[in-house]
């Protein structure tokens, strides 16, 4: 198998643990490597000019520094707790490997991500008014990184998995970024909302086409659900739900959060909903 370049963001989220457990874990089963690194979002208001001027009283200065040195703090000490439980037998060296951040965040983490093939984060990096609003959201979108987001520190291995396939790029980016991943599902169910796709024979939404790429690699497709729903994004979310799905697989916006006021329709029904099973999403 070829091992993936994981990396793990820690941006003083409440759950951050989940992402830093759940790259451990994938690094163990696909024999690769993630590097955890943490993010500090500019407080509110705060822009990139404005750093680089003297318009930032001292105080605000001492309250960032504070900051990231607690979330470097809390970053060091996951990656110790974690690093027994990301090792196997294949490794050469070290399989979690802390990022030291001597830039700003952003710069960092686009330093970064040139080389990542997933990004790991927790849901409330995602959701309300976390990172993804700002910075690291466009850092990620330029990149185009995969992004896997932890609903909780729990593995998905051996649980169903689920693809919301329409036959867009983005789909297929997030199929392929999850391929190493469904290795380890149960099975896989193909989800679609038919009134919207073209599923005739050769077509790029037919399911046979997502079914076969997963096939050749010896990955079961158990079924294709027929999913009906006004809010298409909350009737995908309830039949992976339905199916016991531990990872939903799914294509994502097009434009950045910045450009589409909170993301739209069913990217923002995905990335808002704790409860679901963990989430791969590209764009």
């Amino acid at each position: 198998m070829h091992p993936l370049s994981i990396l793990a963001v820690v941006t003083d989220a409440a759950d951050d643990e989940a992402a830093v457990a759940i790259a451990a874990d994938l690094v163990r089963r696909c024999g690769s490597q993630a590097r955890v690194i943490s993010f500090v979002a500019p407080p509110l208001g705060v822009t990139a000019p404005t750093f680089a001027g003297a318009a930032i009283s001292p105080q605000i200065w001492r309250d960032i520094e504070a900051r990231e040195k607690a979330i470097e703090a809390k970053t060091d000490s996951l990656v110790r707790k974690y690093a027994c439980a990301a090792a196997h037998s294949s490794a050469s060296g070290p399989v979690l490997v802390r990022v030291p951040v001597q830039e700003p965040g952003w710069v960092a983490v686009m330093a970064e991500l040139c080389l990542v093939d997933l990004v790991v984060l927790a849901q409330s990096s995602v959701t309300g008014e976390g990172p993804w609003t700002g910075a690291l959201g466009e850092a990620l979108m330029d990149a185009r990184a995969p992004v896997y987001v932890a609903r909780n520190s729990e593995p998905f291995a051996g649980r169903p998995a689920a693809i919301a396939w329409d036959g867009s790029l983005e789909a297929g980016r997030a199929v392929r970024a999850a391929a190493p991943l469904l290795k380890d599902a149960a099975w896989v169910t193909i989800l679609q909302v038919p009134a919207r796709l073209d599923t005739s024979p050769g077509a790029a939404a037919d399911p046979r086409r997502v079914a076969d790429y997963l096939g050749r690699r010896d990955i079961a497709v158990k079924d294709v659900v027929k999913v009906d729903g006004v809010k298409i994004g909350t009737a995908l979310l309830a039949a992976a739900k339905g199916a016991d799905a531990g990872l939903l697989v799914a294509g994502a916006y097009h434009h950045s959060r910045l450009q589409e006021a909170l993301f739209g329709g069913a990217t923002r029904d995905f990335l808002g909903d704790a409860s679901g099973p963990h989430l791969l999403i590209a764009h």
